[in-house]
């Protein structure tokens, strides 16, 4: 008995050793070929092209060998996962030490990461959705106040349905027209079958992204009433690491960041590193090519700029959108998510960067004017008060005007257009007053730091009266000031 049992032994460590040898064979040609050892940060991102940096970076969803990461040291996976209750359901356990987010998705994900009292912090942006994502609509439709009655299809809980309701929010809309655009919002699964109902005519707009807003564009009676290259802070994507992981990993954080910002030079170079995605590996080169221009890459000197503003106005804009429709979130949190302290350590290496901006001519002022003939994506009513008959803009108007501003600077990719109008005067129209008085707000407005070069800038006089009756009141409401958002078609 004691022999079997010996011999019994022996087999079993021959096999146990045979699979050991077997195993760290394997591990040893894997790492020789391929991959790299060290502690290992998994990062979940769904399938964007704005993350294309990241993978660029990584030498594929693992860290290679060859790779940019692997030269500094790091050794990263990235988990492909679209639903983001699954991966802020990892990031809390553990299972994930990182996350891909919309600001959007931060600001309604917030209380559930409260809940868990995780505290968690956005270092690092690295792209802006820039056209990828819109609203398409009927082609007699042509602006957002002409959304009232008609019904629109959306994405529940997404990037798409905090567009929509930025947009209306900050109209002229009432507040009774706001209420009939909620009720007549048709609520979707996806961004996919948002399009879907959309081209079956089952409602009027849809909120959704590409391909389908240039789908609609190009091959039916449809029109793009507004994508993110008019508004490019909007939906700004970044990664998100609980604050106690970031803080005791500061050389990883820093180093990561490092990678993507050197890979950001190859973003409309290559094409064969986000294939390992598989909404893109059956994508041919050129369908990626385009696709790669409905996102910017964010630079450091970006990071810099809108890590401590832009993304503190627009988690707290989205944190109140969710508030208003009933959700819960905490506007409040803007002061302590974002963070450029690791951004920052790298301004050696990347201070030459510069920020990302538009360029506004005069050949898209002009064709911005002919559109807004007709039509403009966004229109805002100003009560500006001025001295009498003069074009001095009162102190009580400038908090208007910087609220004015926020939008302005929000809605990064249109022109602007200051209207001036005023009351019907005898023997004279106004014309010329009123353009002085446009002037002055958008001389102020220039103050606080818009670009000039967006200004359309009329005097109407007394041609576009809103009360036509001569009496003291209705003379009151003609003599204002309108602005006009116009995409920069």
């Amino acid at each position: 008995m004691r022999k079997k049992q010996n011999a019994i032994s022996i087999i079993t460590i021959v096999v146990v050793l045979a699979v050991l040898l077997g195993t760290i064979s394997k591990l040893n040609t894997k790492n020789s070929n391929n991959s790299v050892t060290g502690e290992c940060i998994r990062i979940s991102l769904d399938e964007w092209i704005g993350w294309k940096p990241l993978i660029y970076a990584n030498g594929g969803l693992k860290t290679s060998k060859d790779s940019i990461n692997a030269r500094n040291g790091i050794n990263i996976e990235y988990v492909i996962m679209n639903d983001a209750g699954i991966s802020s359901n990892a990031l809390i356990s553990g299972d994930l030490q990182g996350a891909g987010y919309t600001i959007n998705r931060m600001a309604f994900l917030q209380s559930k990461f409260d809940k868990a009292e995780l505290e968690i912090i956005m270092p690092y942006v690295t792209n802006y959705s820039n056209g990828g994502d819109g609203i398409i609509c009927s082609s007699n439709i042509r602006s957002v106040e002409e959304l009232v009655g008609k019904k629109i299809a959306i994405p529940k809980f997404s990037e798409a349905q905090t567009l929509v309701e930025w947009l209306i929010t900050h109209s002229s809309l009432t507040d009774t027209d706001i209420e009939n655009i909620r009720k007549n919002m048709v609520f979707f699964e996806t961004a996919d079958d948002t399009a879907k109902a959309y081209f079956s005519g089952k409602v009027d707009a849809a909120a959704t992204w590409e391909p389908y807003l240039t789908q609609a564009a190009s091959s039916t009676d449809s029109r793009i009433l507004f994508d993110t290259s008019m508004s490019t802070n909007l939906i700004m994507d970044g990664l998100v690491f609980s604050k106690e992981f970031a803080e005791s990993h500061e050389e990883v954080i820093v180093k990561l960041i490092d990678g993507a910002l050197e890979a950001n030079e190859m973003y409309l170079k290559e094409v064969e590193s986000i294939k390992v995605m598989p909404m893109f590996e059956l994508m041919e080169n050129s369908e990626i090519q385009e696709m790669c221009n409905y996102a910017s890459v964010a630079t450091w000197a970006d990071n810099m700029a809108i890590l401590n503003a832009n993304c503190k106005d627009v988690y707290e804009g989205m944190a109140n959108i969710w508030i208003s429709i009933g959700e819960k979130a905490y506007p409040e949190k803007a002061e302590s998510v974002f963070t450029d302290k690791y951004v920052s350590m790298l301004k050696d290496k990347y201070s030459n960067s510069k920020v990302t901006s538009f360029a506004f001519s005069e050949e898209g002022r002009r064709n911005a004017e002919q559109v807004a003939n007709y039509s403009s994506l966004l229109s805002v009513r100003l009560d500006i008060q001025f001295e009498a008959d003069s074009y001095k803009i009162q102190s009580s108007s400038y908090e208007d005007l910087r609220e004015f501003a926020k939008v302005a600077e929000m809605l990064n990719g249109c022109y602007i257009q200051i209207e001036g109008n005023t009351a019907k005067v005898d023997g004279d129209n106004g014309k010329e007053f009123s353009y002085k008085r446009a002037l002055s707000v958008a001389k102020y407005l220039q103050a606080l730091g818009i670009d000039s070069s967006r200004f359309i800038i009329i005097g109407n006089g007394d041609s576009k009266p809103i009360a036509l009756n001569d009496t003291e009141e209705n003379k009151a409401l003609n003599r204002r000031i309108e602005g006009f958002f116009i995409g920069g078609y």
